[in-house]
């Protein structure tokens, strides 16, 4: 509330100081004024000098000046030399001008606060490129010259954190909102004056998609995924140097719990039967056998939107998901390679919906959010998608999207190439322990596609 009263006492007080227009005969003239007299503190001193209005006719002019709001008595010229007792009071200059049939006009000029820093003319804002990505402040000159200006940039009525310097890129959260900058500028010796600008509308932005790669998992004559774009990870992670790959889970990964069937559906089923033949990390035979397949080291991704159409688990401790890891991962180990979850699907949880960002701060719990599906998500296919750009991520579910984080801080890791995985794991930290009336679980992807936004989205092929 204060700062919005701040920032009507503002308005009030700027609308008060502009310059205005007032007859001051009864009669009728056909003269106007042009431009507005107005005044100015001279650099150096403590003269205040006028510029006169100029009149569409000519005109004989006298002169006065206002000390808050009185006369001063024998101020009569274009300069006014004012007092250190003067400090702090306003000043205004007021010109009525007559002309040859006899009418007159009267001109005020704006308001200056003395010994107070001056800007001349208004703080303004605009948009830096024609790509609306930024906006940018342009101020008048500054006396004294020497004065330092800071800037303080509001969404609303709400400061932005962190925003304080003469450009501001936009985010994706400024769309459909109004945004402005108040400047402080201030000087040994002077008062601090504070001018705020205009305010600009940010367009919500139209993002245009274009498809750039994608696996429909059509079927084969080995109905198996194509080894051109996906690598098993057959082992409990051991062989991979995190053993229960880092989550506690129960199984063993290989390939031949995955199929792709005559109606291009990959499934990955995980079976209590045939998981002995294993031995695990925790020390006894493996209770669960199941699949995972990333693109590491065949194809990469930078950027745009990624897509899959799944059928999400059954069952407490089951855990189906899309996702991507920091191809830098063998140079930057987890979480600083990052980790963006499209979507995880517990059994366990039959309606929710997990989208999340792992990174240097946010770790394990990360940050992102979930959304509800009152039909839950293992009856029939749903569609799964991120948009991934360098200021932020969003997450949908068909269609409609439900969580964006923002590019903020060092969390953000996530402006370099990523590879996708798709994986149902059993048990583990996050979905819990199996149910023991579980003896089978299975997970299917309809297909993945990647689309660039806006023309941003690349595809790196190794």
């Amino acid at each position: 509330m204060e700062k919005l009263m701040r920032r009507a006492s503002v308005a009030l007080i700027a609308a008060l100081a502009m310059s205005t227009l007032i007859p001051s005969s009864g009669s009728a003239t056909s003269s106007s004024m042009v431009t507005a007299p107005s005044i100015a503190p001279i650099a150096k001193g403590m003269t205040v000098l006028a510029t006169p209005a100029r009149w569409s006719s000519t005109a004989k002019s006298t002169y006065k000046w206002l000390l808050s709001g009185k006369a001063i008595s024998g101020a009569t010229k274009t300069t006014y030399v004012f007092t250190t007792k003067q400090r702090s009071k306003s000043l205004q200059f007021i010109e009525t001008a007559t002309f040859p049939d006899g009418t007159s006009l009267q001109g005020k000029s704006n308001i200056v606060t003395l010994g107070q820093v001056f800007v001349a003319g208004e703080l303004t804002i605009d948009f830096k490129d024609d790509q609306h990505k930024a906006l940018k402040v342009s101020s008048g000159a500054m006396v004294p010259t020497s004065a330092k200006v800071t800037y303080q940039w509001f969404n609303g009525i709400f400061d932005i954190p962190g925003a304080h310097s003469a450009t501001y890129i936009l985010t994706s959260s400024d769309a459909e909102t109004e945004i402005s900058v108040q400047a402080s500028y201030t000087a040994k010796g002077f008062t601090t004056l504070k001018k705020n600008s205009n305010s600009i509308l940010i367009p919500k932005t139209v993002y245009n998609y274009s498809l750039i790669w994608s696996d429909e998992f059509n079927a084969s004559a080995t109905n198996t995924v194509d080894p051109k774009i996906w690598v098993p990870q057959n082992s409990d992670g051991t062989a991979f140097d995190n053993q229960g790959w880092g989550n506690g889970e129960r199984q063993w990964y290989t390939e031949t719990q995955s199929q792709i069937d005559s109606s291009g559906v990959l499934t990955i089923n995980a079976a209590r039967s045939g998981a002995n033949v294993f031995s695990c990390y925790y020390g006894t035979p493996c209770e669960w056998i199941s699949s995972k397949f990333v693109t590491k080291g065949q194809v990469g991704f930078k950027y745009g939107r990624i897509e899959s159409s799944i059928k999400g688990p059954v069952g407490q401790g089951t855990w189906a998901a899309f996702w991507l890891l920091g191809a830098d991962i063998d140079k930057h180990w987890w979480p600083v390679c990052g980790e963006i979850d499209v979507t995880e699907l517990m059994g366990g949880r039959p309606t929710t919906n997990y989208g999340t960002l792992h990174g240097i701060r946010s770790g394990g719990l990360g940050r992102g959010g979930t959304v509800e599906m009152p039909n839950g998500f293992s009856s029939e296919f749903h569609t799964y998608a991120i948009d991934w750009l360098p200021d932020h991520i969003t997450w949908y579910l068909d269609g409609v999207a439900y969580k964006t984080v923002e590019k903020t801080d060092d969390d953000w890791v996530f402006d370099h190439e990523f590879y996708l995985i798709v994986n149902l794991a059993m048990g583990g930290n996050f979905p819990g322990a199996v149910d023991s009336s579980v003896t089978s679980a299975t997970t299917a992807f309809d297909y993945i596609r990647v689309y660039s936004i806006n023309g941003v989205g690349e595809v790196i092929k190794h």
